[in-house]
């Protein structure tokens, strides 16, 4: 086949060069197209992803091909969707913050993924981080959320320690054994930054409505949180007087400066709790690094099998 001829059917996976009126609707033309890979065929019409990540309908007139599909390249390289990632290969999900009032109400879940190793041989790696398939569910990639739990990520430590699970696969329960690896004197420091920042982005002379007043209770209940790590190891059940005092936080019951002066009150105690804790000065790195790289090894398994 010419490499210039336009073939009647253009195989999915295919690179090629978009031109013709899918090329200029996509953006200001230069006469010579614009570079992508097909995705998708449905009655005759092509969806091409373009470099810059855009997606533009063809038909197979408008379209140049440029190589050969990448039929022999391993199937877990072709399948980094993001969608795909977190449906097909979540392995742990929970909801984090206050649990909503009403019982129908969209939960806030945290989650972790676990990307195909082969997808990271490709130029094009899988992202760190998904956004959905809910409006309030996002998700780490494992690595990336490795990396955050170790330096005490209160929302990735949150996730670890909640009991609100949606989902845990066997490599889920794994996480969860290595939850004691995370754990370090570095909650002081990083839990008491991530409330003052959520607090300096509150501030303000109006008073706090329903969503700021909620948002600045689940932050003073991380501080509380934070303590009962670096006590125990665990996140524990909160004192009768805290969960009425947050319960007044939430219900926006107390002005601005008594929030605030919570807030310096549980600081002080975080460090406190801090100063006497039995936890080590850092996290256990090395084990966790050494999970992370079995867990990829692991993935490669069926793959090779398959190949030998």
């Amino acid at each position: 086949m010419s490499r210039l001829s336009a073939p009647a059917r253009v195989p999915v996976g295919m690179q090629v060069v978009v031109h013709g009126t899918a090329a200029d609707a996509a953006g200001p033309g230069n006469g010579r197209g614009l570079a992508g890979r097909v995705l998708r065929e449905a009655d005759g019409a092509y969806t091409v992803a373009l470099a810059d990540g855009r997606l533009v309908e063809a038909t197979p007139d408008q379209l140049t091909p440029l190589a050969d599909p990448p039929s022999e390249l391993p199937e877990p390289v072709r399948s980094g969707a993001p969608d795909d990632l977190v449906v097909a290969r979540t392995l742990l999900a929970a909801a984090v913050g206050h649990p909503p009032a009403d019982p129908g109400a969209e939960l806030t879940v945290r989650a972790v993924y676990q990307a195909p190793t082969a997808a990271f041989w490709s130029l094009r790696k899988p992202p760190e981080q998904v956004a959905g398939p809910g409006p309030s569910w996002l998700s780490w990639e494992v690595e990336q959320f490795c990396r955050l739990a170790l330096d005490a990520d209160p929302i990735c430590l949150e996730l670890l320690w909640s009991p609100r699970r949606v989902w845990v696969s066997e490599v889920g329960s794994e996480l969860l054994d290595l939850r004691p690896a995370f754990l370090s004197q570095t909650i002081s420091a990083a839990y008491a930054d991530h409330v003052l920042a959520g607090f300096t982005r509150l501030a303000g002379d109006d008073g706090l409505d329903k969503e700021q007043a909620t948002a600045a209770a689940d932050l003073l209940r991380l501080l509380i949180d934070g303590q009962a790590l670096l006590r125990g190891g665990d996140v524990g059940v909160p004192s009768d007087e805290h969960v009425e005092r947050l319960a007044a936080v939430r219900a926006g019951a107390l002005p601005w400066e008594r929030v605030d002066a919570y807030r310096v009150e549980l600081q002080q105690q975080l460090d406190e709790a801090a100063a006497a804790s039995y936890l080590s000065p850092g996290p256990d790195t090395g084990r966790v690094d050494a999970w992370l790289s079995d867990l990829r090894r692991r993935d490669l398994e069926p793959v090779t099998t398959a190949g030998a």
